[in-house]
């Protein structure tokens, strides 16, 4: 049995694995099921086989900064800490049209039950010759499905992290390409993507955004770890930018972020949810907790005017006949 208290889940164990227990305690069944979630273990009491265990729930734990203006917001970014010396990675943004919304990739929006890393690359090597056939592009050098997953099973004796699933030595070819042009034109996605433009960042926060039905945008800000985080049952990491892909790719100034972790039971990597994942501790893939900036939805005139001067448009981001049309109207019919 269990109970929870504050942060921490006690279970009363009878001589069978913890591990077991922890998803039949009565917190947030989504993230404590989960076969990524990562307790730590804070305390352990008991006799013989009778064990009583404390549990601490880590999560991401951003912190809010509400802003009332644009050029409130403006001022923050300007002030962020300076990127440490010894880290490669920048800071990354990401806008949400709508300050309650979870930071959730679209594979985890669409299609939650989509978690096995071989089942969706299966998937996506399906949809290759009708993309290739209508788009031009070539992705000649993908793996058939068996010999992905070999490569995979491979580099898991050798430390495998998801960096080695995007183009890095000893990791199949062309994956990460393919999985970005997917993200840009649609595919669910496993990969959350960023941006190193705050103002890109703002441009998507505020783009769809109706005033009258939504009270504030938000913008998330992280600073990195280089080289993401790992442990037994879990590895999160950011990736980018470097790479032959879809234009967008260079236009939004893009990274991406992944968490995968093996379910022992079927030693089969799993996309696992990112936001329980983004922990700013020692071996977390961020040096601190993310900021999030919320900014008030009727603020999007002011910015989208702002950004527009700074040719942040739908036209500069997307470069599609509809996007140019859709700007040009923005600029002749106004932008709230």
């Amino acid at each position: 049995g269990g109970s929870y208290f504050g942060d921490r889940v006690g279970v009363l164990v009878r001589g069978e694995d913890v591990r077991m227990l922890v998803g039949r305690t009565s917190r947030s069944a989504r993230v404590l099921q989960d076969p990524l979630f990562r307790p730590t273990w804070t305390s352990e009491a008991g006799v013989g086989s009778d064990r009583f265990v404390a549990i601490q729930l880590t999560s991401m734990q951003a912190q809010e900064i509400p802003v009332e203006r644009w050029s409130d917001f403006e001022a923050k970014i300007r002030s962020l800490a300076p990127i440490p010396e010894n880290n490669s990675r920048p800071w990354l943004f990401r806008g949400l049209g709508n300050s309650c919304w979870d930071l959730k990739t679209t594979l985890e929006r669409s299609y939650p039950a989509e978690r096995s890393l071989f089942s969706y690359y299966r998937k996506v090597l399906v949809a290759k010759p009708a993309l290739e056939t209508f788009s031009g592009r070539r992705w000649d050098l993908l793996m058939n499905p068996f010999m992905f997953e070999e490569c995979v099973n491979k580099a898991v004796g050798n430390a495998f992290t998801p960096d080695q699933i995007f183009g890095q030595p000893g990791g199949p070819p062309e994956v990460y390409e393919y999985f970005v042009y997917l993200r840009h034109h649609g595919f669910p996605s496993p990969l959350l993507d960023w941006t190193t433009s705050p103002y890109v960042a703002a441009f998507f926060a505020f783009d769809d955004v109706v005033p009258e039905s939504t009270d504030r945008v938000c913008v998330y800000a992280v600073l990195p770890r280089a080289g993401g985080s790992s442990d037994s049952s879990r590895s999160f990491t950011f990736v980018g930018p470097h790479m032959r892909t879809h234009e967008r790719h260079y236009l939004q100034q893009c990274w991406y972020s992944i968490c995968m972790g093996l379910d022992l039971s079927t030693t089969n990597w799993m996309f696992g949810p990112q936001e329980p994942a983004m922990v700013a501790d020692n071996l977390g893939p961020v040096y601190k907790p993310p900021l999030k900036f919320t900014i008030p939805a009727k603020e999007r005139g002011p910015a989208l005017e702002h950004l527009d001067l700074m040719n942040i448009n739908r036209f500069s981001l997307f470069r599609s006949e509809d996007s140019l049309v859709h700007t040009v109207a923005r600029r002749e019919c106004g932008y709230s």
